[in-house]
């Protein structure tokens, strides 16, 4: 029971982001804006997601990770309401700053209680089911607000977004209370510092948050603009869009149900090369913009091989600093949301530089040479500290 509600904490944080790439040219015509424009409300999101984490994580294990996520869902909440009726783009994207600093204190802190909660011969899988639930999420969100996107609208699917918002912050207020016989250290400055020079005394830290910002940048720059190259290429629009985008979410649940498999065949470093490598090959097929379905297969082999690296990288997060495991999940997602953050201005930039097809395949690259080097790094160091 604990790890659903957890799991569904996840899930609203997950919904409420990525349910936004595919309605992207759909905010774009409603408020009049260019479509690189709009896109920033993913990196309006995920910018103070990052920017949030050095504080978030500290006060989560100051005051309770179960207490500081019970506040954050509940404001998260608010926001997707209030920016269901936002009446122009720029109050959309005051709410979504809003939002994402509220998100910041639902993912990492969930992972963090996760640690917490699961000895380390379990934790992986722990965090692999979590995973899947939040990828549910995703396929959930892009599919969805793709086909309502005509229907209903972003704004209805705002509205959609923060009812699963509303239902995690009830289960998290029920189950997720903090005991009031804890006794907990006042924050501080000094505190926090500290705490994060505990994650930073373990060398594999850099290594964690350094492969997490660049996989971001090389995986997330292109989403949210799928539906403006489907339209482009005459392929489809947000309908189409979503269920490509849905493809990184459907890999990823394919690879939580083969990782029993896996873990008997692979080792973690192996698992990182093979994730890096086969979201690589997927995205460089993505640069021949082919059909739409035949896109939501290659993004479904991208989200495969996505989660592959990205959960064995997570594991290793989990081990960096046990008694300040909320702080360097925090850190991990800091890294992991700036890069989620940069990519889209990257992308979108090169794309009218350089082109679709040329900036797909310099991705492809990046995100072969980040898993690859991460395994090779990962090797260089002992094993994982639990």
């Amino acid at each position: 029971m604990i790890l659903f509600i957890i799991s569904l904490c996840g899930l609203a944080s997950t919904v409420a982001y990525r349910s936004m790439d595919p309605l992207v040219t759909a905010v774009a015509r409603d408020f009049m804006v260019p479509v690189t424009s709009a896109a920033l409300l993913s990196s309006f999101y995920a910018l103070p997601f990052a920017l949030g984490q050095p504080i978030l994580g500290p006060l989560g294990d100051v005051f309770g990770k179960g207490r500081v996520l019970i506040i954050c869902l509940w404001v998260l909440t608010g926001t997707l309401i209030v920016g269901a009726f936002s009446p122009s783009f720029e109050a959309l994207l005051g709410m979504r700053f809003i939002g994402g600093l509220a998100g910041g204190g639902t993912m990492p802190v969930a992972m963090a209680l996760i640690g917490d909660r699961f000895p380390p011969n379990e934790r992986q899988l722990a965090i692999a089911r979590f995973l899947s639930v939040t990828l549910i999420g995703q396929v959930f969100a892009s599919s969805l607000a793709g086909l309502l996107a005509v229907s209903v609208g972003w704004r209805g699917f705002f509205l959609l977004s923060a009812a699963v918002a509303f239902t995690a912050a009830l289960g998290a207020t029920w189950k997720l209370r903090e005991p009031k016989t804890v006794e907990r250290p006042r924050f501080s400055i000094g505190g926090a510092l500290g705490r994060y020079r505990l994650v930073f005394a373990n060398p594999k830290s850099w290594l964690c948050f350094g492969t997490v910002f660049i996989e971001a940048i090389a995986i997330y720059g292109a989403t949210p603009y799928v539906g403006e190259i489907l339209e482009q290429a005459k392929l489809g629009g947000p309908r189409e869009a979503g269920f490509v985008i849905a493809g990184i979410g459907i890999g990823g649940l394919l690879y939580s149900f083969a990782l029993t498999v896996l873990m008997k065949r692979l080792s973690r470093i192996q698992m990182m090369a093979s994730g890096g490598v086969i979201g690589a090959v997927a995205i460089a097929g993505a640069a021949f913009i082919p059909g739409w379905p035949v896109l939501v297969a290659l993004f479904t082999m991208l989200g495969f091989g996505f989660v592959m690296l990205h959960n064995s990288v997570q594991t290793e997060v989990a081990s960096l600093a046990p008694e300040a495991r909320a702080s360097a999940f925090s850190m991990h997602a800091f890294s992991f949301f700036l890069g989620q953050a940069i990519g889209p201005i990257v992308f979108g930039n090169g794309m009218h530089l350089i082109g679709t097809g040329p900036m797909l395949a310099i991705n492809a690259c990046v995100l072969a040479a980040v898993g690859l080097g991460a395994a090779a790094l990962f090797s260089r160091h002992s094993s994982v500290l639990d």
